[in-house]
């Protein structure tokens, strides 16, 4: 099940996708696909979007354009006409037959505008959005015979595991071992410094003798005072009466808890990866490709036998095949959206591939270059200029359009979008004169509980 959380994008990486964590937040933290961010953002930005939380992590499967803040309401001011009229009015209708012929052209003529306008959203749509694929929904068949198999002391264990993911149990092992190590830590140094003060005592009292021809090393006194303190416990242990057992000391349920789930840990998820790699071979020619490039990025941790592995091996081949298939319709649908002089469009394409990392052919690079070149022109209205500059700013080109020229008086929504895109197309930002600039850092907020509570609760 998804749900809407706020993020904040952390950085962007050469193929277009980006890292984000919670806004505000260390932690959780991921990454998001480039595709799925259609409008103009920029490191640092906070954005409401749609995640799925999955056993190896969060995937974030839709973004939203975050809202204007307006500094104070919008108002309507009333001005009237500016004359004394009387307050109520009448107005006699001599023929009621022309009264209700008018009438009904009015509805025509607002029924008629009101088709205009669902036109006019649907060619929006028809231009902008793009089918989309299906998630990835695997079942429970392996998670469920892993349970049953496992005794009853167990099955709660591996109940919260698969319900909270297997990333908090991870971390939460991660937080005792370093808690642990602090312990022994901070254990060994306070021996260390009581052997040094006992030793510096002793040299204070005047038992090292003067005559002696060397005094022995601070270090090694304080190393013989730790030897010698277990032997003088033994000695005063013995010593007493009769010693009362001491009570033995009861593990901690977080303690409990953990060591269960560190032993469950590699079964649980295998079983998880299982059911995702069926869900994906079953519809293999349908899946988002995100979904399917996770479900082999997971089969390092999840396939542990022969059989996983020739299914990853199986997945990772069909996987390849498909990609390379889309990657080819990719590259003939550019061309052909921009031979129809939907040129935005085209551009928009060209910053989703399938395959990441592989460029553009260099005559799709010169074909959308030139087309986008010669859209920006002194002529081209603002608004017109603000589309094409998103398009090209977040597409492959952006560094190699060259405007033919700048509106002379540009709107403050053109001036605002090249202030915003100028980090992307810094030479296009100095035509307007626009200095590029960074995103501002934000600061980073205490986080809220450890991971290791919320696991052992």
């Amino acid at each position: 099940m998804s749900r809407r959380i706020e993020i904040e994008l952390t950085s962007q990486r050469p193929d277009g996708s980006w890292t984000w964590r919670a806004a505000g937040a260390r932690e959780p933290k991921g990454e998001l696909a480039g595709d799925l961010i259609t409008f103009a953002a920029s490191v640092g930005d906070e954005l409401t979007v749609e995640a799925e939380f999955h056993m190896d992590g969060i995937e974030i499967i839709e973004a939203f354009e975050p809202k204007k803040k307006r500094s104070m309401p919008e108002t309507l001011e009333v001005l009237g006409s500016g004359r004394d009229q009387p307050l109520v009015t009448t107005q006699l209708v001599s023929n009621r037959k022309n009264r209700d012929r008018g009438d009904r052209r009015d509805r025509q003529d607002r029924r008629n505008r009101g088709d205009r306008r669902d036109r006019d959203r649907q060619e929006s749509r028809r231009e902008d959005d793009r089918p989309k694929a299906k998630r990835l929904r695997p079942s429970r068949t392996h998670r469920q015979a892993l349970i049953e198999g496992l005794p009853e002391d167990q099955k709660p264990v591996a109940e919260k595991m698969m319900r909270d993911g297997t990333t908090s149990v991870e971390q939460a092992l991660r937080d005792h071992r370093k808690k642990a190590r602090d312990a022994a830590k901070a254990k060994r140094e306070a021996a260390e410094k009581e052997a040094a003060e006992k030793a510096a005592q002793a040299e204070e009292s005047g038992q090292a003798d003067e005559e002696a021809p060397e005094t022995e090393p601070a270090a090694e006194t304080a190393q013989k005072a730790v030897e010698a303190e277990p032997a003088a416990e033994t000695a005063q242990e013995a010593a007493k009466p009769e010693a009362t057992p001491a009570e033995p000391t009861q593990p901690e349920p977080a303690d409990d808890f953990l060591t269960v789930a560190g032993k469950l840990l590699p079964r649980v998820r295998a079983a998880e990866w299982r059911d995702r790699v069926d869900a994906a071979l079953a519809d293999i020619d349908e899946i988002d490709l995100r979904d399917l490039r996770s479900v082999v990025v997971a089969a390092e941790s999840g396939a542990s036998d022969d059989d996983a592995k020739a299914l990853a091996e199986e997945l990772r081949t069909k996987l390849t095949q498909r990609v390379d298939r889309e990657h080819a319709e990719w590259l003939a649908e550019v061309a052909s959206t921009l031979a129809d002089g939907r040129m935005v469009r085209a551009l928009r394409l060209s910053a989703r591939p399938p395959k990441a990392g592989v460029p553009l052919p260099q005559d799709m690079v010169t074909r959308l270059t030139e087309a986008a070149s010669a859209a920006l022109t002194s002529d081209t209205p603002s608004k017109r200029w603000t589309t094409v500059l998103g398009a090209v700013a977040f597409s492959p080109v952006r560094r190699t359009v060259q405007p033919q020229g700048i509106p002379e008086n540009p709107d403050k929504e053109l001036l605002a979008e090249v202030t915003k895109l100028s980090e992307r197309v810094p030479h296009i930002a100095a035509l307007f004169g626009v200095e590029p600039t960074p995103p501002p850092r934000r600061g980073r907020r205490s986080a809220g509980a450890s991971t290791a509570t919320r696991a052992a609760n």
